[in-house]
């Protein structure tokens, strides 16, 4: 059924300037729920994100021949989804992100820039701590292909 509700998504995309970031299917058979999180380049809103919803639910109800989904909800990513596209990474300049390498290594700093070129990087202002020293600040280039999980840092203080 994944692969089968994949193209049936997919196909309804393909000519538009949305794109799936990612497909969750959560359940057991008969109450499987599908998650499709969508967004585009200048950003997606609750009026385009509930005419997709109903867009796609019809769409599956008439092309899926499987059964076993009991629902369907789309959504845009939110910020405790990881980047899949670097130009998703360009709405968030200035936000701190917390990103771990494809090497393991981690790294958290606010997002000075986005560049798309050949292989696309962004550079990250990085705040080094050491104890006893004056904490100094590093701007760094990481390229996109080098990132494994990146995602903004959610701070609840002012």
């Amino acid at each position: 059924m994944e692969n089968e509700l994949k193209s049936i998504i997919e196909e309804y995309f393909s000519s538009s300037d949305y794109r799936i970031i990612e497909l969750v299917l959560r359940g057991e058979k008969g109450t499987k729920v599908a998650e499709v999180y969508v967004d585009k380049e200048d950003g997606i809103n609750i009026n385009e994100l509930a005419a997709i919803n109903r867009e796609l639910n019809d769409l599956v109800d008439t092309k899926l021949i499987i059964k076993d989904l009991s629902k369907l909800v789309v959504s845009s990513p939110g910020a405790e989804r990881s980047f899949r596209y670097l130009w998703q990474l360009k709405k968030h300049i200035g936000r701190i992100l917390e990103i771990e390498l494809q090497s393991g290594e981690k790294a958290e700093g606010k997002l000075e820039s986005v560049e798309d070129s050949d292989s696309g990087h962004i550079f990250l202002e990085i705040i080094i701590k050491e104890k006893g020293k004056k904490n100094s600040v590093e701007s760094r280039k990481i390229n996109f292909s080098d990132i494994k999980e990146s995602r903004v840092k959610i701070s609840f203080s002012k």
